[in-house]
């Protein structure tokens, strides 16, 4: 029997095209794989890495010739397209934290590349926290040279970084809304530079030092805040407005809480692998228990699936059940293209339908925040 390698690459798979991976080059690099005739995991990792590297030197020469010649919309377009590549690099689960941390950086150096040519302006700061200080970047959704910007702070989880977060930022400023994308504990530049591990204390920590930043930020609006998150940020945004009365809206697409997750379902190498566990705090799964605290009144929105083998619609439903203001859900039972029953995950269903559930959380929030610009 063929080992089904693409099944088992399936969260790697829709982790990248989620952030616009082609599906050319992805497909491509994929028929590389099975022709691999003895297959193990490091082979598939090196042809992996190396295919994709192939065409980030591929794109990096592109952009550089457009930029040199002053084509500048191709230019930004061929830099983006190098940080998709450096960004399905940083996907897949590699045990050395030296390569880890060099692939990292080359995601993060390809990102500054892409955002100097960008026409609005993307800003990196640092934010300050109890236990160190958090990486973000601000995307205004002009020049950033006017006062008073609505302001969204978008979360994710493990796993990810802000680089990323620029898919969450994109349709709020089309909206005319600032977004801070953080780095946040266990997660990107935060681990990987400020060594700050994903815990309890961490996260509340690091919801205290945003919110103190947005309100000593001459830019930023406070009063006119909304949360948004995915994944384990779906659970992140919901407890960051039990901290803040002021916040209008918050949106949790996917959420993860640990807590309620059927922790059966979850990967071994999640949870003990070399790179994972060097993200956790020693007390993670006790301090997560934190996010399950309190609740909040501000209007919430929240997107769940039927096909979440970790966050299963009964626990996405005790998350909805504690919001006490105005609330809206939308249930998907849509059935994942990229699945299988042996590797099926919570990746598949959030990147699968983000496409189109984007527009209508970032509705949700411009109508609350920004008079549904």
């Amino acid at each position: 029997m063929k080992w089904a390698i693409r099944d088992l690459l399936n969260p790697v798979a829709t982790r990248s095209l989620l952030y616009g991976a082609d599906p050319f080059d992805l497909e491509y690099i994929l028929k590389k794989i099975d022709n691999i005739k003895v297959k193990s995991g490091k082979q598939i990792q090196a042809i992996w890495l190396d295919e994709w590297h192939a065409k980030i030197d591929r794109y990096a020469k592109l952009r550089d010739e457009a930029e040199a010649k002053g084509n500048k919309l191709s230019a930004k377009a061929y830099a983006k397209m190098v940080t998709q590549c450096h960004y399905a690099c940083f996907m897949i689960n590699i045990e050395d934290l030296e390569h880890k941390t060099e692939i990292y950086k080359g995601l993060e150096e390809s990102y500054k590349r892409y955002i100097k040519l960008c026409k609005n302006k993307v800003e990196y700061v640092e934010i300050d926290t109890k236990y160190g200080k958090i990486p973000a970047y601000i995307h205004y959704p002009d020049s950033g040279r006017k006062t008073d910007y609505p302001v969204a702070i978008t979360y994710s989880g493990i796993g990810s970084c802000k680089e990323e977060l620029e898919m969450l930022s994109d349709p709020l400023n089309e909206r005319g809304i600032a977004v801070i994308t953080p780095d946040m504990p266990g997660a990107g530049a935060a681990i990987i530079h400020n060594n700050i591990k994903c815990g309890g204390k961490q996260i509340e920590a690091a919801f205290d030092g945003i919110y103190k930043f947005v309100k000593n930020h001459k830019k930023l609006n406070e009063k006119k805040i909304a949360n948004f998150g995915l994944c384990m940020g779906g659970g992140y945004a919901f407890r960051a407005t039990v901290k803040n009365k002021q916040v209008k809206a918050c949106v949790s697409l996917f959420p993860l809480l640990m807590n309620f997750a059927d922790q059966g379902s979850i990967p071994v190498w999640m949870k003990r692998g070399k790179w994972s566990s060097y993200q956790y705090a020693d007390d993670y799964l006790e301090g997560m228990k934190t996010l399950e605290e309190g609740t909040h009144k501000a209007d919430f929105l929240m997107v769940y699936s039927s096909d979440d083998n970790w966050m299963t619609p009964e626990a996405s439903q005790k998350l909805l059940d504690k919001a006490q203001g105005y609330k809206e859900s939308i249930h998907i039972e849509d059935k994942p293209a990229y699945v299988s029953e042996e590797t099926i995950m919570h990746a598949m269903p959030v990147g699968e339908q983000y496409h189109w559930v984007k527009q209508i959380a970032a509705d949700f929030i411009a109508e609350r925040i920004n008079g549904g610009k």
